[in-house]
């Protein structure tokens, strides 16, 4: 092959010899190339074994994180998936009440009667209806378009607008700052507007029908103009090459036919702190940089030690999502339909005195509180089931295997409700077929890995080369590779090692347990048929397994152990994450590593091998071209001596 990366001779036969000196150096070099094209094969492959493996990584993550992990969308490991017991309830106040099932639940049946109080924390609530006229607010109003009762505001002070300086940067100033009417900002200031022709700018200045054109930021006067006496009240001019027309229409002034929005500039600050507002003629906005200009005050309020501030353009819900997130451990909330506002504290049958104190500035507390706030102490949950009286500090408990959520109180003398509880196993089942069936998906794949080989036909496909595809469509190029891929792992030590590491852990007894996943229907298949790795599930068995002991079920999938120092995950879940983990972690990062190492060496060994043929390559047009001059010489010469004899 020609050195692709540096200049070429024109191809052409030896003048002196008649030699297609092109054709015998490639020729010649064809051994080097070829050395070269097998090392460039080997690259190839190691780059196959590279991306495979990262695939391979890929979908092994994926599979821990969504099955194997306690936040995965489907996670196994939590103990309720294997739960195959479900809760019926009935009767006159089935509503007041909610049961979760967990994996001990035994089947029977509970009643659950009179709920005499829900779990509340200390609250503060607004004494009465706080709207103007009791209309309530939508919660999506700003703060400080509110009308509370009496026709007040809430008061807001430190009243700022964000603006950009000379220097670009944004900076604040106070409306305390500026004078108490803003329109004295602009007291004497031009009324003007901007024209840019070319790269140049102008600004147009107007005072009544007089109109001037200056040079921006100078007082370079370019043209000026009486639109009222100038005929039809219209001008023409020409700046930097461009022709224009200025019009008075009525009130407006027209450039070209275009409206003219004119405004007035005032500047506060100076050099680069300096901040410009603008002030349109039209409707007497001040803005800056096009931005509408808002000064946003602001008031506060403490809860519980957590100082939360709140500005005039805040809406209700804003408020209280600041109020919420604070930290304050605290929920406060406004209901349209009562119209009052509530802060309770999070934590139930908390004293008032103790844990939940309010504090604010301005009027802000006596706009929330109405005629004055209503302070309550926190509440236990207080319900009767099967005739004994349970208390709680929170509205959801468990209760004998049971979870339980009191959602209203009921009267004193209605009618129990029952709460029947019977086995429903298909939707664990459901869950653990779906993780066997993504499980199976990465054991075949891996399985076929391991055992793939090409036929005796096909062991001639091999790499192609850049110059061996360009006589090749797309589709044939595939095909080929497709071919060429086949067995590039096959036998990998790390992965048979996980495959059957995988494999042998359906088969061990879980510890302190003396059972296995094998018992409970989950089987793997034929190792002659290359298909050892995968799961077998028998489902009669599995769904008879959780129906008689759902707790057992969870046990051999997740269980724990807490003897030692510290907790240890020992189910059947917990070895499979371990192995994959440790493949993932240290097997195959291994092997990663040490293809990129093999990847390495490869590039440099092919690099050599182009800088060998290259200096043979020179060489050879060295000695091609010395012939090519020692002959045309020696023909001169017998030209001469011809011609000498002739004579």
């Amino acid at each position: 092959m020609i050195n692709p990366m540096r200049s070429q001779p024109t191809r052409m036969m030896g003048l002196a010899s008649g030699m297609d000196t092109d054709f015998i150096i490639q020729q010649t070099l064809r051994m080097h190339q070829f050395k070269i094209d097998n090392h460039m094969r080997n690259k190839k492959l190691i780059e196959w074994r590279q991306q495979t493996h990262n695939s391979i990584k890929d979908e092994i993550t994926t599979l821990r994180g969504t099955f194997l992990s306690n936040l995965g969308s489907k996670s196994m490991m939590n103990r309720n998936v294997f739960n195959a017991t479900k809760a019926t309830i009935t009767g006159k106040n089935a509503s007041a009440v909610s049961v979760t099932t967990l994996t001990g639940t035994p089947t029977g049946k509970i009643t659950i009667g009179h709920i005499s109080s829900l779990a509340k924390g200390a609250n503060i609530t607004s004494g009465s209806s706080v709207s103007l006229g009791g209309t309530g607010f939508n919660p999506n109003t700003r703060l400080d378009s509110l009308n509370f009762r009496g026709e007040q505001q809430i008061i807001f002070e430190n009243f700022k607008a964000s603006v950009k300086n000379a220097a670009g940067e944004t900076t604040t100033i106070a409306r305390d700052s500026l004078p108490a009417d803003l329109n004295d900002l602009f007291t004497g200031a031009d009324v003007k507007t901007e024209l840019k022709v070319g790269g140049n700018s102008y600004e147009i200045v107007r005072n009544g029908d007089i109109i001037q054109i200056y040079e921006a930021g100078t007082a370079t006067l370019k043209e000026t103009f009486d639109l009222g006496s100038a005929e039809d009240n219209k001008a023409t001019f020409n700046i930097d090459g461009a022709a224009f027309t200025i019009a008075k229409d009525g009130e407006d002034i027209r450039l070209n036919g275009q409206r003219l929005n004119f405004y007035q500039e005032a500047i506060i600050g100076s050099g680069d702190s300096a901040v410009s507002l603008r002030k349109s003629v039209d409707n007497g906005v001040i803005a800056n940089d096009g931005k509408a200009l808002e000064f946003i005050g602001e008031t506060s309020m403490t809860v519980n030690g957590k100082e939360i501030t709140i500005f005039s353009n805040d809406t209700i819900t804003t408020m209280l999502n600041k109020v919420n997130s604070s930290g304050a451990g605290v929920t406060m909330s406004y209901s349209r339909l009562t119209d009052r506002f509530t802060i309770e504290h999070n934590t139930v049958g908390s004293k008032l005195d103790e844990d939940l104190i309010v504090t604010g500035t301005g009027n802000l507390l006596e706009m929330l509180s109405g005629s004055g706030p209503i302070s309550t102490d926190g509440s236990l949950a207080k319900v009767i089931i099967n005739d004994e009286e349970v208390e709680s500090r929170t509205n959801t408990f468990e209760y004998r295997g049971l979870r339980i959520t009191l959602n209203s109180t009921t009267e004193e003398n209605d009618e129990e409700t029952t709460v029947t509880f019977t086995r429903d196993a298909t939707p664990a089942l459901n869950a653990i077929k779906d993780f066997i069936n993504s499980y199976n998906a990465i054991i075949k794949r891996l399985e076929g890995l391991l055992s793939e080989r090409k036929s005796s036909t096909e062991v001639g496909y091999k790499p192609l080369t850049d110059e061996e595809k360009l006589g090749m469509s797309d589709k044939q190029i595939d095909e080929w590779e497709a071919i060429a891929r086949k067995g590039i792992l096959r036998g990998d030590n790390g992965i048979q090692n996980l495959v059957s590491n995988l494999r042998r852990s359906f088969f061990e007894n879980i510890e302190g347990m003396g059972m296995s996943a094998s018992q409970l229907g989950l089987t793997t298949g034929s190792l002659n048929e290359g298909t050892g790795g995968q799961i077998i599930i028998n489902e009669e068995r599995l769904r008879a397994a959780l129906e008689a002991d759902p707790d057992r079920v969870a046990d051999i999938f997740v269980k724990i152990d807490t003897s030692g120092d510290s907790p240890r995950g020992v189910g059947l879940l917990h070895k499979l994450d371990g192995y994959m983990r440790d493949f993932v972690n240290t097997s195959q990062s291994v092997s990663i590593k040490s293809l990129e190492d093999s990847l390495k060496r490869a590039n440099e060994q092919i690099q050599k091998m182009q800088e060998r043929m290259y200096a043979e390559e020179d060489k050879l047009y060295r000695q091609f071209a010395a012939m090519e001059s020692a002959m045309q010489k020696l023909q001169q010469q017998g030209g001469w001596f011809s011609a000498m004899l002739g004579q």
